[in-house]
């Protein structure tokens, strides 16, 4: 009697097993690809420590290999989990030997083990428990290796290390609960698979003799009746069925438990008594009508109150059942999302704290442009808040409105501050020359505008999402464009610039006019004023220089503040 599902057990586990060695390869490959291209980040970001990065890459990505060509042999095949955890272990180590050099546990490189967790993860199949425990020995890892790496440790520091902590709990548990949906999957998929060869099977065994397969189909169709009520009684969600006025007419067990009663005392009663009042209008008329009309309802979200006044977020979905009594019926699935609203809110802002680490690094990288011939420190700052004043006051004006939107202006303000990123390409003796340039040496330093540009394009490729590197480009390429054409590198004119660089080009200009330069001293706000009214329609668009004049009380007011922040004992500039 047992000989049977232990069968089943068996073939099973050896299909998620084949599984698990197809899908390790393709992680294997994947680590080699996305581990060389890495490297490229390795000699944007952290170029001093490129070639110790690069020889940690090269051995991992070797091993990798390695890994590849021994999995081959049938007899290293049966050691295929072992086979990748240690890659997946061993990846990590490399990642904590590269944020050591970068600050430890300051260190934003920690993020690339998550993403081999939740990368890995979603391909492997892996149950609950081999997820938490292969991402808590990744976690052990990290925290370890960086902590044995950069002792002593300050308050500082340890104040990282318990922020990355949590954000490595939230992907590990996340993608645990993933990963406990997919092997349930992968699980349904072998047992249809199966059926699917049994019943083929039994039409062959049958074909001879039709009138006892019609006998031995009639009691199969009574057996799976039982069946049939046996699952829809343990089905988790909550399965009910309502007619047109909104009454239950059959609810299973969990489903009646879930409103804290049981079947009998629900049977007939109206299921807008469990909604909360602000939700009763989803479900009469307006869905009720859905469904009446033939169109199903899918992941409709709504909250329902129990009969013990629990207050519960739920997923609905429902259709239309015509019964044989001709009377309309409506089946409905409620499913409890509550916890999963929970991690969502908690997600949502793990990725707000993400954000503002973000906007951090990249203000940081684009003062690695900015150190060496910008001694105030405010330059930066200056520039974004010049172009958000502007981009503000465009999306007042009809002609941009549609172009200048919340998203735009975001995407700005993160990559205004990139505009001279090129600048790390040209030698000191050309940037820091207090004299005026020589042609040779101009042409040299009008190349920074396509060395940004080209390290902004080369970051896109790794982080197609950061919409914001995009615009970037634009702006490191055409910023130094001119309205009338006469600018560089390309000479566009007029709207053939991009908005991003037109915006971007009056911030600069205006606050090189009012610093200090080896060659001038800083200008007035009136003496800019000026310059930027002459220079309207020629190098600049008019359109732009109109919205500085309606904000120039504002650019006044951002310059004091931002250098009375730096330099309190200087006087505000007039």
């Amino acid at each position: 009697m047992d000989s049977a599902p232990e069968e089943v057990t068996t073939r099973q586990a050896g299909e998620l097993e084949d599984l698990f060695f197809q899908r390790t390869r393709i992680c294997l490959w994947l680590g080699i690809v996305f581990f060389s291209l890495f490297a490229l980040l390795d000699f944007i970001c952290c170029r001093p420590h490129f070639s110790y990065f690069f020889f940690l890459r090269f051995c991992f990505v070797l091993l990798l290999f390695a890994l590849i060509l021994l999995l081959t042999l049938p007899q290293v095949r049966g050691q295929t989990r072992a086979v990748m955890y240690s890659a997946m272990l061993l990846g990590a180590l490399i990642i904590s030997l590269m944020t050591i050099q970068l600050g430890g546990f300051a260190s934003g490189y920690y993020v690339g083990i998550l993403l081999m967790i939740a990368g890995g993860f979603s391909v492997l199949p892996l149950d609950v428990r081999q997820a938490l425990l292969l991402g808590g020995a990744m976690y052990l890892v990290y925290v370890l290796t960086v902590y044995l790496g950069s002792r002593p440790l300050d308050d500082q520091a340890l104040v990282h290390g318990v922020t990355n902590s949590f954000f490595f709990f939230i992907i590990v548990i996340v993608t645990a609960i993933q990963c406990f949906d997919d092997l349930h999957i992968q699980k349904q998929s072998l047992r249809a698979q199966k059926g699917l060869r049994a019943l083929n099977d039994e039409l062959k065994h049958y074909t001879g003799n039709l009138e006892a397969m019609i006998r031995r189909r009639m009691e199969l169709l009574e057996e799976s009746d039982l069946r049939f009520h046996d699952l829809y009684n343990n089905i988790l969600d909550m399965v009910v069925q309502i007619d047109r006025t909104g009454r239950i007419g059959m609810i299973n067990r969990h489903g009646a438990a879930f409103l804290d009663s049981t079947p009998d005392e629900l049977q007939g009663r109206s299921l807008t008594d469990f909604l909360l009042p602000g939700e009763q209008d989803h479900l009469v008329p307006n869905l009720l009508d859905t469904l009446s009309s033939g169109n199903p309802i899918r992941g409709l979200q709504m909250r329902m109150l129990s009969r013990q006044n629990r207050i519960m977020e739920v997923e609905l979905s429902g259709n239309r059942v015509d019964t044989p009594e001709s009377e309309i019926q409506f089946q409905l699935v409620v499913r409890d999302i509550t916890a999963t609203k929970e991690i969502e809110r908690r997600v949502l802002e793990s990725s707000q704290l993400i954000d503002t680490s973000r906007q951090a690094a990249i203000f940081g990288l684009a003062r690695l442009a900015e150190c060496r011939d910008d001694d105030t420190g405010t330059h930066l700052m200056r520039i974004r808040e010049y172009t958000r004043i502007l981009a503000v006051e465009l999306a007042r004006n009809i002609e941009f409105a549609e172009i200048v939107t919340a998203t735009f202006i975001e995407d700005l303000c993160l990559s205004s501050v990139l505009h001279d990123i090129g600048k790390v390409g040209i030698p000191d003796t050309i940037l820091l020359k207090p004299n005026q340039l020589s042609p040779a040496e101009f042409k040299t330093m009008m190349r920074h505008c396509e060395y940004g540009s080209m390290a902004l394009s080369a970051a896109e490729k790794d982080s197609a999402s950061l919409s914001f590197l995009r615009m970037g480009q634009e702006i490191t390429l055409f910023h130094h464009e001119r309205w009338d054409g006469q600018g560089y590198p390309h000479g566009l004119a007029g709207t053939q610039i991009p908005l991003s660089a037109r915006i971007v080009t009056l911030a600069d200009v205006y606050d090189a006019l009012t610093s200090n330069r080896p060659y001038k001293p800083a200008f007035s706000h009136q003496q800019a004023r000026e310059i930027l009214i002459r220079e309207s329609g020629i190098r600049f668009d008019p359109a732009i220089v109109n919205a500085f004049l309606a904000r120039e009380e504002d650019f006044q007011a951002a310059r004091d503040k931002l250098q009375a922040s730096y330099h309190p004992g200087n006087p505000p500039s007039s």
